[in-house]
């Protein structure tokens, strides 16, 4: 299948272009989410790429195509309401409903990729229901579920941040979700400005041609972003391997909270790296992006099994 509608992604000197495979992943209810899949060798880790709140797949592209090249397989589902998804765009009746949808995804995973490690990666936005589903007593919301999860990357995190609303404008957001309907359906501009995501001028042109970039969600949405923040917060029950990846000069994200955050992770194999004047979306990073693609690729290979 084709991508007929995405404004092409500006290529990073030196990373290979590998195309995706654009297909289509059917969720419980039977919607169809569009996904980018890069498949690469047999028995390599498999990587789950959760995207930010203004994002989609076709933004991580430069990164999985040096994953891919690495020998590592990339799923890259573009969230409802985003992306290539048109249906109820900027929209979330509850965020039980976006869990469900990637415990679909990562039981298909585990199908389709039988041996394989299976890495969750959340940028930004994604961080928050990343964190939570790779918690150690994490209870499925679709039922019982060994969710087979060997390790857990977060890029700029978006646990915590910088950039929100007004009092007054987060009690309308309230008032109109508790009224429903479709007064829970109105929409707010997202308050992120696109210099905050990449001081690279090729990249802020791309993002503001970017056709499918969502710049305004639902009262709804806010508010069940609300809770899976709430519930990211406390998701310091995470045993499993963490690497956090963080911007040093991130506007976006609270990058002192985020690494309080990560000095209570109960994991004794975490890592926190931060890149000292990068700005949020390390993806769009040129300068750093050598640097911070090698580290990512070197620490999901470590997750490889060790054959004897």
């Amino acid at each position: 299948m084709k991508d007929l509608v995405s404004t092409p992604l500006p290529p990073i000197a030196g990373v290979p272009q590998i195309q995706p495979e654009l297909t289509k992943l059917r969720m419980s209810d039977g919607v169809d989410l569009f996904a980018r899949i890069w498949k690469g060798k047999s028995g390599a880790p498999v990587v789950l790429y959760l995207h930010g709140i203004e994002g989609h797949s076709q933004w991580f592209e430069n990164t999985a195509s040096y994953l891919n090249s690495r020998g590592i397989s990339i799923i890259a589902p573009d969230r409802r309401g985003s992306g290539l998804n048109p249906r109820d765009r900027g929209n979330m009746t509850s965020y039980k409903g976006y869990l469900t949808d990637l415990e679909v995804i990562l039981r298909k995973a585990a199908f389709d990729f039988v041996g394989h490690p299976i890495i969750v990666l959340g940028n930004c936005w994604g961080a928050k229901a990343a964190s939570v589903i790779a918690q150690k007593d994490y209870k499925p919301v679709s039922g019982e579920l060994n969710l087979p999860i060997a390790g857990l990357v977060l890029t700029s995190p978006g646990i915590y941040t910088k950039v929100d609303y007004g009092a007054g404008t987060k009690f309308q957001i309230a008032y109109n979700s508790l009224l429903g309907g479709e007064t829970s359906h109105r929409k707010w501009p997202i308050p992120i400005e696109i210099a905050m995501f990449t001081d690279n001028p090729t990249f802020q042109g791309f993002l503001s041609r970017d056709t499918l970039r969502l710049t305004e969600a639902t009262s709804s949405f806010f508010v069940e972003s609300f809770k899976l923040s709430r519930l990211a917060e406390k998701a310091t029950g995470i045993e499993m391997p963490l690497l956090i990846l963080q911007a040093g000069s991130d506007i976006i994200v609270d990058v002192e909270k985020v690494q309080g955050w990560f000095s209570k992770i109960k994991s004794g194999t975490k890592d926190m790296r931060i890149f000292p004047d990068a700005h949020h979306t390390l993806d769009f990073d040129v300068n750093w992006f050598k640097e911070y693609t090698h580290v990512l690729a070197e620490w999901i290979l470590a997750r490889t099994p060790v054959v004897t």
